[in-house]
Formats: C-alpha cells, sequence, structure tokens
C-alpha cells in the first residue's frame, strides 16, 4: 500500500515537472 501511495506520489509531482521541460524544450527548440 505505501508503495503504490508513493508511486502516486511521484505521479502528481512529475506531472508539473513534465510540463515544464516539454516548455523549455519548446522554447529552446524556437530559439536560433
Amino acid at each position: 500500500m505505501n508503495a503504490i501511495r508513493n508511486a502516486q506520489n511521484l505521479l502528481l509531482t512529475a506531472q508539473p515537472a513534465a510540463v515544464v521541460v516539454v516548455r523549455v524544450v519548446v522554447v529552446v527548440g524556437n530559439a536560433p
């Protein structure tokens, strides 16, 4: 049960981080 809870917490914290990473990649990709 604790492992499942930890996995869920990791997913919840990883989602916003993934969005930030995607935005940075897009900005860097658009930069000359």
